[in-house]
């Protein structure tokens, strides 16, 4: 089903910083070029750098053309794009803001319907929020909702904090905590496969599945992103959001209908049922790793990256093994792994299917969902080798999401903020799944925290990663679906 057109007037704070740049600017003129933007619908960028108008609508130009999917430039688009300089601190600015927000309002009939999204850093969002308040923004008649960035907080404590900062000016339905992944359609395709196809959904449980990998390994070195990344690392910025909410996917029961109140319940609980890992797990069930200068040259050592500290322990690999403590899915492993500066570059899911009793093929049956590049399902299967008396020989079928006659696949902020719009937060994360999240993740932290410093570098950039994370694998008889090539 084709998605409504949607309007409102968006206020978008940390308008110059890079998000925006790169996939905020170019979502919001994809929607538009579509169709999926109403012409009631507006931009107002509010940041610290004194633009004029015309220069902030040279700024969105160029942000757009330099989008992924750009292919020409729609004029009227900036018919619609307004910039009002602001301190999110002194409440003074948003009292302009609040002068220009009536003005953009009445122009552009937007409906009464206010989206604000905080590309901004967390330590603003208090200020920001009362200030929304005080100057009488979020008392304008209307329906008024708000967008905040990942990582949403550093630990549980820090997000629950946040969270209270929010609720100062917003109520629960209104509070959008997005994560890009779940805005992925090949990632929703998790769930739609296992929904409408009951003969999958048949064997998703233990009785048939041997282990779940999760693989997002990427080449890409740290490179600007330092300052960020070393005060993250890959645990932060990749685990505690978009890995485990591609496995609340895999492991949450189906919901009678796919409804989103029903989807965030079963999330919520699959979640719920991740173990809280002890010091002594977190040693057996967790590599970390830091990249080291490949032979050729291309990367450094991650510790002499821009803005990384020459002695850091923040680790740009990691690999996990987890277990859900219920029926559908006791005894089953699942391994997830992710870093930085690695020979491979893709993300997919694969799930390991069980042999017969006494069988062991070199290539288990298995089925793959991959999610970038976004190809959609594969299956790799066992099936008579007609040259031998009954030997199997596998067979790879799919994945060719071109013969659906898909020419266009929206970005994952595309669709999150044309539902955003909408008041659909179905794949936004909610607020009870992002404290589990931290609940799993800060048990790491903590038992991190209380170890001696690990022996880094221990993997070559351009490398499969440390050894040690095959070893998470070998010591169960499984091992990593590695590509190098995507269709491996």
């Amino acid at each position: 089903m084709s998605k409504v057109e949607v309007g409102g007037l968006i206020v978008l704070f940390g308008a110059t910083g890079d998000l925006a740049e790169r996939q905020l600017y170019p979502a919001f003129h994809q929607l538009y070029q579509r169709g999926q933007l109403t012409e009631e619908f507006a931009i107002i960028g509010a940041a610290r750098t004194q633009f004029t108008e015309n220069e902030f609508k040279e700024h969105v130009r160029k942000a757009v053309e330099a989008g992924s999917n750009f292919t020409e430039f729609e004029e009227s688009f900036l018919e619609h794009i307004y910039y009002q300089p602001a301190d999110n601190t002194k409440v003074q600015d948003f009292e302009k803001l609040m002068t220009k927000i009536k003005e953009v309002s009445t122009t552009h009939n937007t409906s009464d319907r206010f989206l604000y999204y905080y590309s901004i850093a967390p330590s603003i969002y208090d200020e920001t929020t009362v200030n929304l308040k005080e100057s009488g923004i979020t008392g304008l008649t209307g329906e008024h909702r708000v967008v905040v960035e990942k990582p949403f907080g550093y630990s549980l404590e820090s997000a629950k904090e946040y969270y209270q900062i929010l609720k100062k000016s917003f109520n629960d339905e209104e509070i959008f905590l997005i994560d890009h992944f779940p805005g992925m359609d090949f990632v929703q395709n998790i769930l739609a496969t296992r929904f409408y196809n009951p003969f999958i959904e048949g064997i998703w449980n233990n009785k048939f599945i041997e282990n779940i990998q999760i693989n997002l390994p990427e080449r890409l070195k740290v490179g600007d992103r330092g300052a960020f990344y070393d005060e993250n690392g890959a645990l932060l910025d990749m685990f505690q959001n978009h890995i485990l909410q591609i496995l609340s996917f895999i492991i949450m029961d189906l919901p009678e209908k796919l409804e989103k109140d029903a989807i965030h319940s079963e999330k919520h609980a699959a979640l719920s049922q991740i173990p809280t890992y002890s010091k002594e797990e977190v040693k057996e069930f967790v590599v970390r790793g830091q990249y080291s200068a490949d032979a050729e040259g291309e990367y450094n050592h991650y510790r002499d990256e821009p803005d990384v500290a020459e002695d850091s322990s923040t680790e740009t690999y990691i690999a996990i093994q987890l277990s859900v403590d219920n029926e559908r899915w006791e005894g089953v492993p699942i391994y997830v792994r992710t870093g930085k500066a690695l020979v491979e570059q893709f993300s997919s899911v694969d799930i390991i299917l069980k042999e017969r009793n006494g069988d062991s093929n070199d290539t288990p049956s298995r089925l793959t969902f991959y999610i970038e590049p976004g190809k959609g399902l594969a299956m790799v299967l066992n099936q008579k080798d007609i040259e031998s008396n009954m030997e199997p020989i596998t067979t790879f079928i799919g994945p060719d999401q071109n013969t659906f006659g898909k020419e266009y696949v929206p970005t994952p902020y595309e669709n999150l903020l044309h539902d955003a719009l909408e008041g659909d937060n179905t794949l936004f994360s909610s607020w009870e799944e992002v404290q589990e999240q931290w609940r799993i993740t800060d048990a790491i932290k903590v038992a991190w925290d209380d170890m001696s410093d690990p022996a880094f570098p221990n993997y070559q950039a351009t490398s499969f990663g440390p050894s040690s994370a095959d070893r998470l694998l070998t010591r169960n008889n499984h091992e990593w679906i590695k590509r190098v090539n995507i269709n491996e």
